[in-house]
């Protein structure tokens, strides 16, 4: 399956077609360094998950060592992720901010969280910001996943 084909477009086939043939296994080629996806389709059963841009040779070559040693086989771009996530430094965090990155990973909004902890929403938003930047992370479910594999959240 390609990176152009939708997730639940994937999910639906490959579903129907191990109604039919129980014995299959999928193989996706997606974005270069996108864990998310690589960990999400490996949970749902891929076996195989290639950078998009990988050649036919190396495409089968991966599929028939899955197949025949009965492992799973990521790219090299998804191991180099795993690699600097956990060789990153580990941030410093102040009191406030282990509290609002908690309440973050409980899934609370900024009027929620800035309610709980008795400050505005602004210095809620003050304290995301700073979160977002010590986690070099995009989003605040990034931050937390980022957190938790530090062992912070």
């Amino acid at each position: 399956m390609g990176e152009k084909i939708d997730d639940s477009e994937i999910h639906r086939a490959f579903g129907r077609a191990k109604a039919v043939r129980e014995d299959l296994n999928l193989a996706i080629l997606g974005p270069r360094r996108d864990w998310r996806r690589c960990e999400r389709w490996l949970r749902r059963g891929c076996r195989v998950y290639l950078e998009d841009t990988v050649g036919l040779d190396r495409m089968a070559e991966a599929i028939r060592s899955a197949r025949d040693l009965g492992i799973n086989v990521t790219d090299r771009s998804i191991f180099q992720v795993l690699q600097e996530r956990s060789a990153g430094p580990t941030p410093h965090l102040t009191q406030r901010e282990h509290e609002v990155l908690d309440l973050l990973r409980r899934g609370l909004r900024n009027q929620d969280i800035a309610h709980a902890l008795h400050v505005t929403e602004n210095t809620v938003e003050y304290h995301v910001r700073h979160l977002l930047a010590k986690f070099g992370a995009r989003s605040r479910l990034e931050a937390v996943e980022r957190a938790s594999a530090l062992g912070l959240a």
